[in-house]
């Protein structure tokens, strides 16, 4: 059976004099040493005149674009750090994660609730899909914004949500704080206008208010990859940044490849900074795009970055290479930056970028930063584990703050201790991020691990009884079994350990034959020295044989499948009944798509008389592990099964371990059925004094 699926304050430094300072701030030279090159005098500005946008076109842009808010989205309150969600843009770029449309509005509508400031919806110069999520956005928020402010131009995703969200408190509008719509695009190709590039033009008829524009800071890159002088570079960012902003867009710069830039040619890498500020761009990102940067390089730089730009907002944004994105964003905001970029579980290309996640939770319970609104953070864990859903990812089990591995306990003296003082073995009180903190059982495990899970299920356990269960998983795992996280496997040792408890079945016996025509020699024709074949089918012990009329024809066997083939799988279960006092036996015969598929149907035929609420239990998934045995046939399998009841969506886990992997199955099955039937939809008990 197939496996489903702070700033420091200090003097002002002058801009050209850093370069005189660099043995006090001990930065790493990361890329090859090389003499520093005189730079030319600053280009004057090329910004041509525009003539004036046709009266309907300017119409439009007035109504979406120059609309601006009540309350600026770069104008953050004391100790507040931005946000900057890319999981729609840069996140979508990590292998294997692919987003429709629907996916793209659920995220959004997601980060909206927990009050990200900004979210990059895409690039709309890149494909349609993008476009259209602009598009449907700007079309949603108008909708709401007409049933709940009279025919005002504010909405939650472009413009004033908290004033929308005080007006409709019952409704899912973005929890009283403000989320911003940003559109991804680049600074104009070389050799065109600004009016005639396609990716400015498209960025313009996008409804997003906020346009983020990536810009190249690193000299190297510029000639090389740009294929542009340092001088025409400026001029590329001067022209695109003003453009824009003269068309109603309130910019971002990401410049990109920044800290590498730096470390070869500061002079330039500040420079290229400074060009998008004196050309209005409202907030400039710092990216270590190939994420190779340590934590110290990157306060340093970045501090000096604050201290020469004064009052425009300076983000960062980290790549994950070496490991460091997060820390290397904390890094960021110690030095002064108070706009963080990156993915909710950090997606993206590669190792992925900053997660959002993690460094939303640290700024926030580490550094008592502002991040979300009052109240959003302790719905940290179900916002990442819903966008993983969403993404169609699983989300990391030791991702910190919100992994469902993060505050779980294994060891015996750690659960112990919690339970006498909770911060004990936790670094926070993971309810703050709306996790849970939890204990598992195994072999390594003491009797108050067996104690604490039997409390969760709702169970009274003596101390005896504790010892018994605890003995039988210490024995069960020496044998391959694995119970920390088969709930339901150890649930069902609870149950059998009880004195009260019945059984609902008994297996007998049960066996399975799995038969098959599919192997077996194909003879293969080839020609004879006349050109000519046959497609006789002949046996696989001689290399010739004659047809009928006495001509010899050579045939080449091959090893393959047989046209037509098929495969049998058959089983047999014989089961004791105890729903009513009197124990009835039954056998059942059935055939599967495999030997597994084939006692899970005999099983089932048996009992469904009996426990009807079988029908709405089904397997959601099928592992197997093959343990370690010298790699030889005769190892030992493990197999874990997952299950869900349809009618309540109940989910539990059971595992099964044999040298056969039919037994370590059925083993797993029997369970996993068993604990269905105990917790079955319609509340069934099994009750031997009333039948």
């Amino acid at each position: 059976m197939g496996a489903t699926t702070t700033t420091t304050t200090t003097s002002k430094t002058p801009l050209f004099l850093v370069k005189k300072k660099r043995t006090d701030l001990k930065i790493v030279q990361l890329s090859r040493s090389r003499s520093r090159r005189k730079l030319p005098p600053p280009p004057k500005s090329v910004l041509k005149t525009n003539s004036p946008p046709p009266a309907e076109e300017e119409e439009k842009r007035s109504s979406i674009t120059k609309a601006k808010n009540s309350k600026d989205a770069f104008k953050l309150e004391t100790n507040e750090i931005a946000l900057y969600d890319t999981t729609l843009r840069d996140g979508a770029q990590q292998v294997g994660m692919s987003l429709t449309l629907d996916d793209k509005l659920a995220v959004s509508k997601r980060l909206k609730e927990i009050g990200v400031r900004f979210i990059e919806g895409g690039y709309p110069g890149s494909n349609p899909k993008d476009a259209k999520y602009f598009e449907v956005e700007a079309n949603n928020a108008r909708e709401m914004s007409s049933q709940s402010n009279s025919g005002s131009s504010k909405n939650s995703s472009y413009t004033d949500a908290a004033e929308v969200s005080n007006k409709n408190k019952n409704k899912n509008v973005n929890n009283n704080t403000y989320t911003f719509i940003s559109a991804f695009g680049m600074t104009r190709r070389k050799g065109v206008s600004v009016e005639q590039d396609a990716g400015l033009q498209a960025m313009l008829d996008c409804p997003a208010p906020v346009a983020c524009i990536v810009a190249k800071a690193w000299d190297e890159q510029c000639e090389k990859v740009l294929e542009v002088t340092l001088e025409e570079n400026l001029q590329l960012i001067e022209e695109s940044v003003a453009y824009l902003i003269e068309n109603g867009k309130d910019v971002i710069v990401d410049a990109e490849h920044f800290y590498d830039g730096y470390n070869a040619n500061p002079e330039y890498a500040l420079k290229c900074l400074k060009t998008a500020a004196n050309a209005g761009a409202k907030a400039i990102a710092l990216c270590d795009t190939n994420g190779g940067m340590m934590p110290w390089d990157v306060e340093a730089i970045t501090r000096i970055v604050v201290e020469s730009l004064g009052d425009t907002m300076i983000g960062v944004h980290m790549h994950n290479d070496g490991g460091l994105a997060v820390a290397n964003s904390i890094a960021g905001v110690r030095a002064g930056a108070t706009m963080v970029q990156g993915c909710f579980n950090g997606y993206g290309e590669r190792t992925g970028n900053a997660d959002l996640v993690v460094i939303a939770a640290n700024l926030a319970l580490k550094m008592g930063k502002k991040v979300v609104p009052d109240g959003e953070l302790a719905k940290l864990t179900e916002c990442a584990r819903t966008i993983a859903k969403i993404c169609r990812q699983d989300i990391l089990a030791r991702q910190p703050y919100v992994g469902p591995d993060a505050f779980a306990h294994k060891g015996g003296l750690h659960v112990a201790a919690l339970k006498k003082m909770p911060m004990s073995y936790n670094h926070i009180l993971p309810e703050l991020v709306g996790n849970s903190a939890r204990s598992v059982v195994s072999e390594l495990s003491g009797r108050g691990n067996v104690l604490d899970a039997a409390y969760k299920t709702g169970r009274e356990v003596s101390g005896d009884m504790a010892k018994k269960v605890l003995a039988q998983i210490k024995s069960l795992e020496s044998k391959g079994f694995i119970l920390e996280d088969a709930g339901a496997s150890v649930d069902i040792l609870f149950q059998r350990a009880a004195s009260d408890y019945e059984a609902p079945f008994n297996v007998v016996e049960f066996t399975v034959h799995s038969g098959s025509t599919s192997f077996g020699v194909v003879a293969k024709e080839e020609d004879d020295d006349d050109g000519s074949s046959d497609s006789g089918s002949g046996s696989s012990d001689s290399n010739s044989s004659s047809n009928g009329n006495g001509t010899n024809r050579n045939r080449a066997p091959s090893e393959g499948y047989k046209e037509g083939s098929f495969s049998s799988n058959q089983a047999i279960v014989k089961i004791d009944t105890f729903l009513t006092k009197n124990m009835e036996t039954r056998l059942s015969v059935a055939e599967g798509n495999g030997p597994v598929d084939a006692l899970a149907k005999a099983l089932r035929s048996a009992l469904r008389d009996d426990f009807p609420q079988l029908d709405g239990i089904s397997l959601s998934d099928y592992k197997v592990d093959l343990l370690s045995q010298g790699g030889t046939t005769a190892a030992v399998t493990r197999v874990t099964i997952d299950f869900v009841d349809s009618a309540t969506d109940l989910r539990w886990r059971t595992v099964g371990a044999h040298s056969s992997i039919i037994e370590a199955s059925f083993r797993a099955l029997v369970d996993g059925l068993e604990y269905g039937i105990e917790r079955c939809a319609d509340g069934c008990v099994v009750d031997f004094e009333t039948n």
